[in-house]
């Protein structure tokens, strides 16, 4: 029986997180109703709080859960053997299917910067920055081969992650409109990792002077 109960309530916490995913994704955090997730989920509020606490901690914890994966990706990259030039191959198409596998994120991160990050706190903070600590290492090491150029690791990190999350942004919103024709169709997912792995082996192989 207690063994029944544990899985029932992880299935009751995977589903208010997918629904609040959802939710948080089509409406941002103002507009996201607390009702609404719990109906989507198939629980009542008072379980959605016992889960998670409050509507901020569940958004929270929707963000965090994309940091926390792609933060220990990444650092397993930064620490692991191989090139800078190889590591930084896979950091971009490892952001890019993190961010696959979580089509809500995107659209989330983007209202949340556009309004200034008004909800995002320390913690938060410094899991989002693990994501960047990771490729500026990779970048510092590529420094160290000969193989980079003078770049700023921060400025290129800001270079390439805004066009990851308007790519699956952008892809949602046609989907969820059916436009499948000409300039607007989706692009293929294989294809932009490619040309992204290329645009920020661009990046740092540029000369310039270093930023402070």
């Amino acid at each position: 029986m207690r063994q029944t109960r544990r899985r029932s309530a992880g299935a009751s916490h995977a589903a208010i997180f997918a629904a609040a995913a959802n939710e948080f994704s089509e409406r941002g955090f103002e507009a996201g109703g607390v009702d609404r997730i719990a109906a989507k989920a198939r629980v009542n509020k008072a379980m959605l709080y016992y889960h998670f606490g409050s509507k901020r901690a569940l958004y929270i914890e929707v963000l965090r859960d994309m940091f926390r994966a792609v933060g220990a990706r990444v650092r397993a990259i930064a620490d692991g053997p191989g090139t800078a030039a190889e590591k930084l191959e896979i950091w971009v198409a490892t952001i890019i299917e993190e961010a696959a596998a979580r089509p809500w994120f995107p659209p989330i991160m983007l209202r949340e910067l556009a309004s200034g990050a008004p909800r995002f706190d320390p913690e938060t903070f410094a899991m989002m920055n693990a994501v960047f600590a990771g490729v500026r290492d990779i970048i510092v090491q590529g420094q160290r081969e000969g193989r980079f150029g003078d770049v700023d690791p921060l400025l290129t990190h800001l270079t390439i992650m805004p066009p990851i999350l308007t790519f699956f942004a952008r892809q949602r919103v046609l989907a969820a409109k059916g436009v499948s024709m000409g300039v607007l169709e989706p692009r293929q997912l294989d294809a932009f990792v490619a040309h992204m792995q290329r645009t920020a082996l661009r990046l740092v192989h540029q000369e310039g002077p270093q930023l402070t």
